[in-house]
């Protein structure tokens, strides 16, 4: 039925329309047709209906909007005066946050200004790769050998082959079962050389933003299609057994391309804690440093670095396992792809990865930046007969966008957020986060892969008084030098599902704590507590 200003007109449904019963008494026929005696009486009751939505029905719709656009109100209000009590220009935070069981905007501060987003970038790589690999995709190393290995010597005549995968989490506990496997398949002696096959992605190691720090820090660590252990050394530090004697360092995984240098002190119990360890480019290697003084009745500590290397690092740690394993060897490690011809024959073995929601988990946990970056550039390898690289897995990103139909258009250099590289709105993420809730096929490992408020990852010390405690899963992002820190994810609140994001960027007078707190006193004034 639709109302006109002089009359009411009534629509009648279609043939297909079940009948509607009144009294027993059918109004309308099989064939959409009125029955004459009835008419009358239906002419009535549409105008008695007409008469009471037209007294009843506006009143509280408008009372309602009403009352949702003062709250939305009272809430801008509200936050703009946090943010000026926390000494925030407003034009450097975004906030967006969406109740995505009624598809609905709470509040939107500079929803469509473009931020860096830092490490919610990795909020987008993780959609990207579950949507298009699969959560149980395996990243493959594969084996190969010249000849097939003599089942009485267990000798691989010729150059044993090594084709990399970008295998994000080949850690050097996996690189030794690696080598297991191989033994276990009879490998006993390799006579010619040990070749190193990295094709599956371009020369390129160093991405977009990872050319601004120069630094031995870990989340800068160069990517390969051949890596181990995140291209990381572990340095582990502890007191040496006098006073003025030097600190005991040992570093996993051992490399003959990595060398140790130590003149860190061992000082009396008490004094400040000041060692410190780093890494830089040593010709072909990787000098390691430890410096400062250590405390006699401290603990042992352990800190990571990067090595300055890829392929030649993964090389050197799996040349080390093989002599600890007694397998013999009489070449050298050198870098090549493998022939057609041994292609052609298939691998002698192919070691799989963990399933990539255990990697992403691993990642987004921690905010691993080289796990990021080689999830990012696998998704464009292997998509033509060109290389992954950064500039092809950007662009993939972008295409990836529009055909989600995801608003508007970010700034895409690489996956993992690291450095001034990319741009998304706070509406953007919030947008990204309501299309993977509506994807049943990835969403459960997708939110368990994100840190969750006041027990775990990058969220552990955060929020432990909070309401939202346990209740918020989100993925955050730092960069100092930037004035950078957001935080983006859901709420669950009873039955409800929240998403949001929060974004403050040049923000380089506010101490990062600061930032912390006055996010989650963001979260804790939007999000209903019901």
């Amino acid at each position: 039925m639709q109302e006109n200003k002089n009359c009411i007109i009534i629509c009648l449904p279609p043939p297909a329309i079940a009948k509607h019963e009144v009294s027993g008494t059918s109004l309308i026929r099989g064939d959409g047709a009125v029955t004459g005696r009835l008419f009358f009486g239906m002419i009535l009751a549409a105008f008695l209906c007409a008469s009471a939505q037209e007294q009843a029905a506006p009143a509280p719709k408008q009372a309602s909007d009403s009352a949702r656009a003062s709250s939305g109100n009272r809430v801008i209000s509200k936050l703009e005066a946090l943010l000026a009590h926390g000494k925030y220009s407003l034009q450097n935070v975004g906030v967006v946050v969406k109740d995505l069981d009624r598809d609905s905007v709470i509040v939107a501060l500079n929803a469509d200004s473009l931020y860096n987003p830092a490490s919610v970038s990795k909020l987008l790589t993780t959609a990207m790769a579950f949507e298009r690999l699969g959560t149980n995709y395996a990243f493959e190393t594969s084996v190969y050998c010249e000849e097939p290995i003599a089942a009485d010597t267990g000798i691989c005549h010729g150059n044993l082959y090594v084709r990399g995968g970008a295998d994000p989490y080949f850690v050097i506990e996996r690189m030794w079962l690696f080598v297991q496997h191989l033994i276990c398949i009879g490998l006993k002696s390799i006579e010619g050389d040990v070749v190193l096959d990295d094709s599956f992605f371009d020369s390129n190691s160093v991405g977009p933003g990872f050319d601004e720090d120069d630094s031995s820090h870990p989340y800068v660590a160069p990517v390969d299609a051949v890596s181990a252990n995140f291209n990381c050394e572990s340095i582990w530090i502890r007191p040496g057994r006098t006073v003025g004697s030097p600190v005991l360092v040992d570093i996993l995984p051992k490399a003959s391309i990595v060398k140790l240098v130590v003149s860190a002190q061992t000082t009396a119990a008490g004094k400040p804690f000041s060692v410190a360890a780093g890494t830089q480019r040593d010709g072909d290697k990787t000098l390691v440093t430890v410096s400062g003084g250590m405390p006699i009745d401290a603990s042992p500590v352990v800190q990571y670095k990067k090595v300055w290397q890829t392929w030649e690092y993964f090389g050197n740690v799996f040349e080390k396992l093989l002599e600890d394993n007694k397998i013999k060897f009489k070449g050298k490690i050198r870098r090549s792809v493998v022939p057609d011809s041994v292609k052609a024959r298939g691998p002698l073995y192919v070691f799989p990865s963990v399933p990539l929601y255990e990697a992403v988990n691993s990642m987004n946990k921690v905010s691993n930046n080289y796990m990021a970056e080689m999830l990012f550039k696998t998704l464009s390898a292997g998509t033509d007969s060109a290389k992954g690289s950064w500039e092809k897995s950007a662009a993939l990103a972008l295409a990836w966008w529009k055909e989600k139909k995801l608003p508007g258009v970010p700034r895409i250099k690489n996956g993992s957020g690291m450095g001034d590289s990319n741009r998304m709105s706070a509406r953007q993420i919030t947008e990204l986060l309501r299309f993977v809730w509506t994807q049943k096929s990835f969403f459960p490992e997708y939110v368990y892969s994100l840190p969750s408020a006041g027990i775990d990852g990058t969220l552990k010390s955060r929020f432990k008084e909070s309401r939202l405690k346990g209740i918020v899963r989100a993925k955050t992002g730092t960069l100092n030098d930037y004035g950078v820190s957001t935080i983006a994810g859901y709420a669950f609140v009873q039955k409800k599902t929240y998403a949001f994001s929060v974004m403050f960027c040049n923000c380089t007078n506010v101490r990062l704590h600061n930032n912390w707190e006055t996010q989650e006193k963001i979260l804790e004034l939007v999000i209903p507590e019901k």
